[in-house]
């Protein structure tokens, strides 16, 4: 295992981000880095008191410790060197909540009067009147010094109180006592207090990408991305909120740090040494999302409450960074549990109507070669939309609308637009193009058909025994429609391809450990109104005997 790649990665992750958000934090806001597989990278800034006992040596406690992941957690100190940094467990003082029954109201009424009515078998009811002296929630005992029925102490269980009361109002609030980690910091030459900050990676939140993409004619369309903000994690406060598009390496992104955690090392070793696997597992179970978490590549060259609300896509900055991509935000709030809508570019792009089909492999492996057979295939409706933006286009999902046309066939500027389709929108960069389906297209048909026309037998390789087929291939293609359409046929061949009667793009890719390449071919067409046409072409490849 590679543990120099962990902090080599970590700190030029951290270096990023530190230059993402260089503007000088001279207001101590805090900042978060939140991409879409579910991780924030937060920076948090605070100030420490220090203990009345470790005011002469700068120690300071922090009480609330973030879900860090592993080798993620880091201190920062404005310069001064730190002495020493631990994490122990310690029995604080939570939150202040209501107390909602007789140990509760004990608890929260320690060293004041009390009278407690006993339950009893018989008529007559035993009252002890004392001064709560200790309440233990775990055990639910009470422990009083007592006035009545005689001076002295007593310890009494809370399932033998039938009622209490007490002679001036009583509290109704209370901070229970809980077993949980800290963390002490002494800091050289440190005040009584200093401002310091946390920077961690965490789970627990994330952003989801949608499109809205609205044909305004046959050539513009206005393409609109919105932001999901998920926060599971904690309370983001008036922070520069920076939504990632990019897929940094974070490997051990589902380890939380043993510095913040209970766990034993035992556990975290076994953890540790299993988390590649479990981490390849979890993202074949999870394809689906992963293609929205993190990027789909197109590789076409010329991605509870609702709080906080849309707001205006002038509000959001863009920022490039190395290979990530920054949408930020600032001055951004959000409880944990909340979850908020961002508006982050809104534009007008080039696009046009493309039909696409894609031909079924051919069978490049087996000796006994036959394709006889016509078969049709499905075309589909897509809109090739090129990136003319300022900012690449993350992988999500995109619905397609259009202006919705009225009894006579005008179209209505005031109607609401008519839905087309929802797909997916593959990752693209500035300046390239993508392609979104939005349904087949019955009225476009494109049937294929081959079969072998020569085979020399007996080739030596290797001592590898072969027979060279060449295969002879045709698509017939017939547009239907009442206009002009573009057509662009693909097919993956393995073998070499030989000749065509038609245009064709091929590219070429190895094929590794086989005797035959693959090959990514293309014809594009244009077929007016009823037009039929047939591409004819062919191709060889090895067959092992």
């Amino acid at each position: 295992m590679n543990y120099k790649s962990i902090f080599l990665s970590l700190f030029f992750i951290t270096s990023i981000f530190m230059t993402a958000f260089s503007q000088t934090n001279s207001n101590k806001e805090q900042r978060v880095a939140v991409f879409k597989n579910g991780t924030g990278f937060f920076f948090n800034p605070m100030t420490l008191k220090a203990e009345k006992d470790g005011e002469q040596r700068g120690k300071f406690i922090i009480k609330s410790l973030p879900q860090a992941l592993f080798g993620t957690f880091w201190f920062y100190t404005n310069g001064k060197p730190i002495s020493s940094l631990k994490s122990y467990e310690s029995e604080e003082e939570t939150d202040s909540k209501k107390a909602t029954n007789l140990s509760e109201m004990l608890y929260a009424n320690k060293g004041k009067n009390v009278e407690l009515t006993l339950k009893s078998e018989g008529e007559k009811e035993t009252e002890v009147v004392g001064t709560i002296q200790d309440v233990n929630l775990k055990s639910g005992m009470i422990f009083l010094e007592t006035t009545k029925p005689k001076v002295g102490f007593m310890a009494i269980y809370m399932n033998e109180i039938k009622a209490i009361s007490f002679s001036k109002k009583p509290n109704t609030d209370y901070s229970p006592l809980k077993e949980q980690r800290i963390i002490e910091v002494e800091i050289d030459k440190a005040g009584t207090q200093e401002n310091v900050e946390m920077a961690y990676l965490q789970r627990g939140i994330g952003w989801l990408p949608s499109y809205l993409v609205h044909l305004k004619d046959d050539k513009k369309a206005q393409i609109v991305l919105r932001a999901e903000l998920v926060n599971d994690a904690e309370d983001i406060k008036n922070a520069t909120l920076s939504l990632v598009v990019g897929v940094p390496n974070f490997k051990y992104d589902r380890l939380v740090s043993p510095f913040v955690s209970n766990q034993s090392l035992e556990a975290f070793l076994s953890q540790l040494n299993g988390s590649s696997g479990n981490d390849l597992r979890y993202r074949r179970q999870n394809n689906l999302s992963n293609m929205i978490t993190t990027q789909s590549m197109n590789y076409q060259m010329d991605e509870m409450d609702v709080y906080g609300g849309g707001g205006d896509v002038d509000e959001v900055e863009t920022q490039s960074q190395e290979d990530l991509f920054f949408y930020t935000r600032k001055g951004v709030t959000l409880p944990k549990g909340g979850r908020a809508l961002y508006s982050l570019f809104n534009e007008e792009v080039d696009y046009k109507h493309i039909y696409e089909v894609e031909i079924p492999q051919n069978n490049g492996y087996n000796v006994v070669y036959k394709k006889d057979e016509e078969q049709r295939n499905d075309v589909y409706h897509s809109l090739e939309l090129k990136n003319s933006t300022d900012f690449p286009w993350t992988t999500g999902t995109a619905m397609v609308t259009q202006p919705r046309k009225v009894k006579d066939g005008s179209v209505s500027t005031t109607a609401d637009p008519q839905v087309l389709s929802q797909d997916m929108l593959k990752y693209t960069a500035k300046t390239s193009k993508t392609m979104l389906r939005l349904t087949v297209a019955p009225d476009v048909l494109v049937k294929d058909n081959e079969q072998e026309t020569d085979r020399q037998t007996n080739i030596k390789m290797k001592k590898i025994v072969y027979d060279l087929v060449t295969a002879t291939a045709t698509i017939e293609v017939k547009n239907y429609k009442d206009k002009e359409i573009n057509l662009k046929v693909s097919r993956t061949v393995i073998g070499e391809m030989l000749k065509t009667d038609s245009d064709w793009e091929t590219k070429k890719r190895p094929n590794y450990y086989a005797i035959n390449p693959i090959n990514d071919v293309t014809w594009e067409l244009k077929l007016a109104k009823g037009q039929s046409k047939t591409i004819t072409y062919s191709y060889q490849f090895y067959v092992r005997r």
